[in-house]
């Protein structure tokens, strides 16, 4: 079945503002791709030479975590129906800082950067709305992650202060025990 990709364009927060006719020229550069459950929609450290969008299913966008003996895979966000990723592609040239991975089967709209790029530059207004909403959806991540950090940073300091608390105790216990000791 084949996918509707002006309704896609419409709900994804990437072209908020666009006309018909705008959204009609970055869905010429749109296709269609599946990924079964399991396999990699683009590796860590590949080149990112297109963004997605999502239709269906969910993909975990994944860091590896060097370590030894065995490297650690670490989740960072789970995209679902609407959203966008290797959104960073867009911007630069570098490799991908992330894989993404298919949780489910999944659909997605794939945008190779050259084909929006061209049109971003020969029409200037979808260059600066597509610009505008992809540095709103960064900020937004931004800010999320920066939470999380946050989150992380106090719990960590949480356990900190509640190790050094019970080893005050454990410390406190053994000054009595010894205390107790003396007096027999």
């Amino acid at each position: 079945m084949a996918l509707d990709i002006m309704k896609i364009l419409h709900k994804t927060p990437l072209t908020i503002d666009l006309t018909e006719e705008e959204l009609t020229a970055i869905a010429s550069c749109c296709r269609e791709r599946r990924f079964p459950a399991g396999s990699e929609v683009f590796a860590e450290a590949s080149p990112g030479r297109e963004m997605y969008v999502l239709c269906t299913g969910r993909v975990s966008i994944e860091i590896t975590i060097p370590s030894q003996p065995v490297p650690k895979t670490v989740q960072l966000a789970v995209a679902h129906p609407g959203m966008i990723f290797g959104e960073v592609a867009l911007v630069d040239s570098a490799p991908r800082s992330a894989r993404a991975l298919a949780r489910d089967e999944v659909t997605v709209l794939e945008i190779p950067h050259e084909d929006l790029r061209r049109v971003m530059d020969a029409e200037p207004r979808i260059g600066y709305m597509l610009l505008k909403n992809l540095a709103t959806i960064l900020c937004d991540r931004l800010r999320s992650t920066n939470l999380v950090l946050r989150n992380e940073w106090l719990n960590s300091d949480a356990q900190v202060e509640n190790k050094r608390f019970h080893g005050s105790s454990h410390r406190m216990q053994n000054v009595l025990l010894w205390a107790q000791l003396d007096r027999k």
